[in-house]
């Protein structure tokens, strides 16, 4: 019987935060250790109320760094940097100690905690995978840039369209290009000779590594995975054509600005004069949250928009209307699209990474540029004013997530990896063991 390899993720959030990673961290733990997997989460102790080891829905998590991290919020931001620092070391030095418990080291997302780790899996004769997460937006955001919410029809010099930011990330190699030349090239040829195997969720991250210089030998594309049993549609009777779940349209977002909300909103100020009975559910929260309801009020559509806030049933939600929209200007690869077309929903998306790679527009959705809200807004309306297309669409899309993007299948590719790698000498060499670097043949 072939032996399940033991796997340690590192990860520097995790629940309680939620995000797309933490989420989909989670869910690929709970399924390997249900698949007889071993299997532990080792990340940072942010919050000082955290306990430092817990068992999460079935996953034993262990917290690192708690008195360097969770009480560093209001120190200057150079302490913060070097309490950081600090913290990604006690966390190497962890890992290390942990060498003969684990097989596999799988890290999320390729930050500057991937060299340090690379070495201790060099020292220590152990595979590694580097989930890469965000491939971030066309046009970098930094610190210190101005950013604004969309002004639309609105006045561009109000103050409140300010969006409050200390600190933007343009993507995972942002941390270690900031660090300079000398550490990229260190951590690309560290991780090329101890045969790492980068995983990409989408072909955007694909290119985006090419376009960076940091293509690794042996680089997958894997993508998220959904839960079809938790997430599935509702059939559409008759009877909901002509009510108001015909003319609902979902949107389960955070309320940040790299979610487009502000974008979504402009859409939908066009969309109402056209189809005023249309109703928007916005599921989520976050911090420009107070700055969309205020715009929809400036704007009159706030009777139109229903601000549900953070949900815990996110299938009943989606459940409540036919369409889903996402107008994201940047995301890695959407557990929220994923799930609302796992949840039958005719979905109309921005041109994003992962977006791209499941939506084919015109067969299983829409797709439209980013930051266009009349492009929305006309894509909303051919779906709002044809029945037959959202139900022809949303078939389509839960065929498509069945056939390629389910937990199991994902999980699947996952296992793939890890076996190829535990059967490769420990001296491996990656040029002659490489993994195929061509994204998956369905994309």
């Amino acid at each position: 019987m072939e032996r399940k390899p033991r796997i340690a993720v590192v990860i520097s959030t995790f629940i309680p935060n939620v995000g797309g990673a933490e989420t989909q961290t989670l869910a690929q733990c709970q399924r390997l250790i249900e698949a007889g997997h071993r299997v532990r989460v080792f990340t940072f102790h942010h919050k000082h109320h955290w306990l430092p080891y817990e068992i999460i829905q079935g996953v034993p998590t262990k917290r690192i760094a708690g008195r360097l991290l969770s009480r560093r919020q209001n120190l200057p931001r150079r302490v913060q940097q070097f309490l950081y620092l600090l913290a990604i070391i006690q966390l190497t030095w962890t890992i290390w100690r942990e060498r003969n418990n684990f097989d596999v080291l799988q890290v999320i997302q390729c930050s500057s905690l991937a060299l340090p780790l690379a070495f201790v899996c060099w020292l220590a004769h152990k595979p590694m995978t580097i989930v890469l997460i965000s491939a971030g937006a066309d046009k970098a955001t930094k610190t210190g840039e101005a950013i604004r919410l969309l002004s639309g029809t609105l006045d561009p010099t109000m103050p409140w369209l300010e969006v409050n930011n200390t600190f933007w990330i343009d993507g995972d190699l942002y941390g270690l290009q900031a660090a300079g030349p000398l550490v990229v090239n260190i951590t690309r040829t560290l991780l090329k000779k101890i045969g790492a195997v980068m995983i990409v969720l989408s072909t955007r991250m694909y290119r985006y590594m090419k376009i960076n210089d940091f293509e690794i030998p042996g680089t997958r594309l894997i993508p998220n995975g959904v839960d079809v049993e938790r997430f599935y549609p509702v059939p559409l009777t008759p009877e909901d054509v002509y009510t108001r779940k015909a003319k609902t349209v979902v949107c389960v977002s955070k309320a940040r600005y790299e979610k487009g909300l502000d974008v979504l909103i402009h859409a939908w100020h066009i969309v109402q004069q056209s189809v005023p009975d249309a109703r928007l559910i916005i599921v989520g929260n976050g911090p420009v949250f107070e700055q969309l309801q205020k715009m929809a009020q400036l704007l009159g559509i706030y009777e139109s928009i229903e601000f549900a806030g953070l949900q815990s049933d996110v299938p009943a939600q989606l459940h409540r209307g036919v369409i889903d929209v996402l107008p994201s200007r940047w995301e890695g690869m959407p557990n929220a699209l994923l799930e609302a077309m796992a949840c039958g929903l005719a979905c109309v998306a921005t041109c994003v990474s992962g977006s791209e790679d499941l939506i084919q527009s015109g067969e299983n959705g829409l797709l439209v540029p980013t930051n266009d809200y009349e492009a929305m807004a006309q894509a909303l309306l051919t779906l709002l004013n044809d029945p037959a297309l959202v139900e022809r669409y949303g078939a389509a899309a839960r065929a498509t997530i069945e056939e390629h993007y389910t937990l199991d299948h994902v999980l699947h590719m996952y296992t793939d990896v890890y076996q190829d790698l535990l059967s490769w000498p420990t001296d491996r060499d990656p040029g002659a063991t490489a993994l195929a670097t061509s994204p998956g043949s369905h994309i």
